[in-house]
């Protein structure tokens, strides 16, 4: 049958269409672009009242068309899509309903075969579903349940499998990477040795830890990010700098615990890359709290902020709490934007007139190369003919989003 995939929301969702996608190659199946598709599998994401909202009225253009709806809208809120086609989060029970639904091949291709992301030399490596969180306002806990680590083994393989394959990057993918393997009997940083130790020419990306999660191995951690395999970059959610907050949020952890894990993965690795995330406007935020937000902000000095504006989900605690105006949470939003903006361009800036070495993953626009610095600075490089190779490119000018850079020659 001809397939297509159309993928919203978190880096865990993409693995998941991707592994998807290669088992559906596995039993038969032929991928196809949208018009010229049988069935259309639309992989949802329902994370905030928004993209809610645009998942169905992604729905709602689809149509007429043989359509499957997966993913966390039809796990979390499944009373929305009642009357279609539906299998939930794209785990491996999701998966083999796709498979019930589309059919299955006697003799199934032995090894699946396994892509980057479109246009890049970035594989996506699931390592968890689900978390052992339980916070307040989340609905992605209710679609993908509680934590389920995959077996190192298993990982192992697949990121192999990518790497003979062109790619260059891993993004490990999950909820929270920091809770890998507290289920099974391992940890992330067994699974960074693991993989630091492999042959091939690739970097790793970890995904997002939560701070309560690496409170519990912050020292082997650290040294497993002494691997030059590893990218030093930290995606750490900040949320609130109000304990108070963090407190309502069901969190975990305080915002010392926060600035404290930041000081010290910065004093072993100065030149770390920090991407953080920030809701504004959950329910009882004072002014105050979010002042302090603001001053953990400007004491960590982040390199990104995602911001999210507060919004109610159903079926989370949180959703019974006084929601506050939607001017206060815009407003707040705008000033943290602002906030991290400024201090992102100047991190960026202090880079211009330096040479960075810079791992080159896709093609870009009008003739540029992107890649990675070695603590994931985004850069965008000039004159640049390698892909899928380390060059040195001189930094020219700077954004809060990218370096720009022109190329001096390979590694």
């Amino acid at each position: 049958m001809r397939f297509c995939i159309e993928t919203y929301g978190c880096t865990a969702n993409i693995g998941n269409s991707m592994e998807l996608r290669g088992v559906l190659i596995a039993h038969g199946h032929q991928e196809r672009d949208l018009d010229d598709s049988d069935v259309v599998i639309l992989n949802t994401c329902a994370v905030t009242s928004r993209t809610e909202r645009d998942m169905l009225r992604r729905i709602g253009e689809l149509r007429g068309r043989r359509l499957i709806v997966a993913g966390c809208l039809p796990a979390a809120i499944p009373e929305l899509i009642e009357g279609l086609e539906a299998v939930g989060v794209l785990n491996r029970d999701g998966i083999d309903r796709v498979l019930d639904a589309l059919g299955r091949s006697e003799n199934p291709k032995p090894d699946r075969p396994t892509s980057c992301l479109p246009g890049s030399l970035c594989g996506v490596v699931t390592i968890s579903e689900g978390c052992l969180g339980a916070c307040s306002y989340c609905i992605v806990k209710r679609a993908r349940g509680a934590l389920r680590s995959r077996e190192p083994c298993e990982i192992e393989s697949e990121v192999r499998s990518l790497v003979s394959s062109g790619a260059v990057e891993i993004q490990l993918a999950s909820q929270d990477a920091g809770a890998y393997g507290c289920d099974i009997g391992t940890s992330l940083p067994e699974l960074l040795d693991l993989l630091s130790d492999m042959d091939g020419e690739f970097m790793v990306r970890v995904g997002m830890m939560n701070p309560d999660s690496v409170l519990k191995i912050l020292d082997e951690l650290l040294d497993s990010y002494r691997s030059e395999r590893i990218y030093k970059f930290l995606h750490l959610p900040l949320q609130s700098g109000s304990d108070r907050v963090l407190e309502r949020m069901g969190r975990g952890y305080t915002s010392d615990d926060f600035v404290n894990i930041v000081n010290v993965f910065r004093s072993s690795f100065p030149e770390i890359s920090l991407t953080t995330d920030v809701i504004t406007g959950f329910p009882g935020e004072t002014d105050q709290d979010f002042r302090m937000t603001e001053e953990v902000i400007r004491i960590t000095q982040p390199d990104k902020v995602n911001v999210t504006r507060y919004s109610r989900r159903p079926h989370t605690p949180a959703f019974m709490m006084y929601d506050m105006p939607d001017r206060i949470k815009k407003e707040r939003s705008r000033r943290m934007t602002e906030l991290w903006k400024e201090i992102a361009l100047l991190r960026n800036v202090r880079h211009v007139g330096h040479e960075l070495e810079v791992l080159v993953t896709e093609h870009g626009r009008a003739g540029t190369m992107k890649g990675r610095t070695r603590n994931y600075t985004g850069v965008v490089v000039h004159g640049a003919s390698y892909i899928g190779k380390w060059v040195r490119a001189r930094a020219t000018d700077a954004t809060p989003f990218y370096i720009k850079a022109r190329c001096t020659g390979s590694l």
